[in-house]
């Protein structure tokens, strides 16, 4: 008698089983699916910002390329700053020369110097 109890409760917990495995199984795959659509919608943001990491190092780029262009002018434009610079000494030590020239030629006694 107890074995007769035992296949009973046995069945019915199977068939309960069964019934909750299969009523279970339709929300399981919509819960897949759910989870197949977000796994693509993160797919789809992470090419997005694939995208904007390329945009990025294209600008990072194309900053280099500019930051290059005004070094190169800046090295340009001091060497010419300094070449002037130069031409502008030289005159004033001419002038400053031609001066005193100017000045012995006339007869003007030099200054006592301080020091």
């Amino acid at each position: 008698m107890e074995l007769l109890t035992v296949s009973i409760n046995a069945v019915v917990v199977a068939v309960v089983g069964g019934i909750v495995a299969w009523l279970g199984r339709g929300r399981f795959e919509a819960s897949d699916r759910r989870f197949e659509a977000i796994d693509r919608r993160f797919d789809a943001v992470d090419r997005r910002f694939d995208v904007i990491d390329g945009r990025f190092d294209a600008f990072g780029g194309r900053f280099d390329r500019l930051e290059a262009r005004f070094d190169g002018r800046i090295d340009s434009l001091e060497a010419r700053l300094d070449a002037r610079i130069d031409t502008l000494q030289s005159s004033v030590d001419a002038l400053r020369s031609d001066l005193t020239q100017v000045a012995l030629a006339v007869g003007v006694r030099p200054r006592a110097r301080d020091g």
